[in-house]
């Protein structure tokens, strides 16, 4: 009964951690039409990379028009970097995807439903104008804002929508700050939780407390059954590249990054 006890304590260990993580992307606060902007996206915390980002399924930039284009990356401090141009004013949308993994619960000695794991990511970079913020893909979960990010000051109200495959879906948001607007690439060895609820239709609503570069999260749950391929070999050797796994839910998470001034 001990042993399965500190099993049970170690998995809830190990999912808490995993969820204080954030896809979330760095980027300077001020943006104009004649500079580049370069940016990292991570995964991890504020200024810290926790688990090496080598490539993602899905990275592309959507202009304030809606039009797509791939992003150019490459590796940098256990994370991806690039640079953007923004010819246009308006809000800029970096639309991004990790690997899908697969957790069971029966690995760490507790009962529960084995699950496929999806994580979204998108940054909202506004250039001039907040034209365009509102953009949705329609496909996955998605953290869509309903408020207009261009200078969006501290002690404002922020306001979103989650949606899955375009459609709201209920679950439980959070918010930090990984940035102050001071620091540059600095390792915040401690964040709080700036704010937190839960939302029975997708509705996120929060009053912003102190400025800097925030990353919202959120979960949901969804009893959507099948079938997954592992792309690659488990770290922990629960399963091998190509071997089917069939799991009872979808379990996605979504992260919005966008900067809040003073």
């Amino acid at each position: 009964m001990k042993c399965i006890c500190l099993l049970l304590l170690m998995g809830m260990m190990l999912v808490s951690a995993a969820s204080a993580h954030s896809l979330y992307v760095e980027f300077p606060a001020d943006l104009s039409t004649d500079t580049n902007a370069e940016f990292w996206i991570a995964y991890g915390h504020g200024g810290s990379a926790d688990q090496v980002l080598a490539s993602l399924p899905l990275a592309g930039i959507i202009s304030p028009a809606g039009r797509s284009e791939e992003l150019d990356l490459e590796p940098f401090q256990d994370g991806l970097k690039g640079v953007v141009s923004l010819p246009e004013p308006g809000c800029y949308i970096l639309d991004l995807q990790m690997d899908s993994s697969f957790f069971d619960p029966s690995w760490f000695g507790a009962g529960g439903s084995k699950s496929l794991v999806e994580k979204y990511g998108r940054a909202l970079l506004p250039v001039q104008s907040g034209q365009g913020y509102s953009w949705s893909r329609g496909t996955g979960l998605e953290i869509v804002p309903e408020t207009d990010p261009y200078d969006l000051l501290s002690g404002q109200e922020f306001k979103a929508k989650a949606l899955w495959n375009g459609k709201a879906v209920p679950g439980s948001y959070s918010a930090v700050v990984a940035l102050s607007p001071e620091d540059v690439l600095v390792v915040q060895h401690a964040q709080v939780t700036e704010r937190e609820g839960d939302s029975s239709d997708g509705t996120i609503s929060f009053t912003t407390t102190r400025p800097g570069l925030w990353v919202l999260s959120f979960e949901a749950t969804l009893d959507e059954p099948g079938s997954w391929k592992a792309e690659a070999d488990d770290p922990a050797g629960h399963y091998s590249k190509g071997e089917q796994m069939a799991y009872e839910q979808i379990a996605p998470t979504a992260y919005l990054s966008f900067w809040v001034k003073k």
